[in-house]
């Protein structure tokens, strides 16, 4: 009798790639054991979330095709919003420093030589 063959598929793979993938680069930019896993940890649930935001959405769009339209235009307005937003124009710009007044220069002493 033959064991039973796994079905594993390529998604099955996922989680192992993007943590060696966050490990190397983390440890590229780091040198202390706490800080590489800190970074790693960090690449792992921004990869993971926007993976896992992507899977939805296709997800939702394969289920409901006539949402597509829809989905399409609310994802648009939310980047026209975000662009705008983030945009140089629009945002306020920080005064300039004041520059600090110079230190007045020290008075020549009496009987100092010349």
């Amino acid at each position: 009798m033959n064991p039973p063959v796994i079905d594993w598929t390529i998604y099955a793979h996922l989680p192992f790639l993007l943590i060696a993938v966050s490990l190397v680069y983390s440890a590229t930019r780091h040198d202390r054991w706490d800080l590489i896993l800190r970074e790693a940890v960090g690449w792992v649930v921004r990869f993971g979330g926007f993976l896992g935001g992507l899977g939805v959405a296709l997800f939702v769009l394969s289920s409901y095709p006539r949402l597509g339209p829809y989905a399409a235009a609310g994802f648009a307005v939310i980047m026209f919003v975000y662009f705008l937003i983030s945009s140089p124009w629009f945002r306020r710009k920080k005064p300039a420093p004041v520059p600090a007044p110079a230190a007045p220069a020290p008075a020549p002493s009496v009987g100092a030589p010349k």
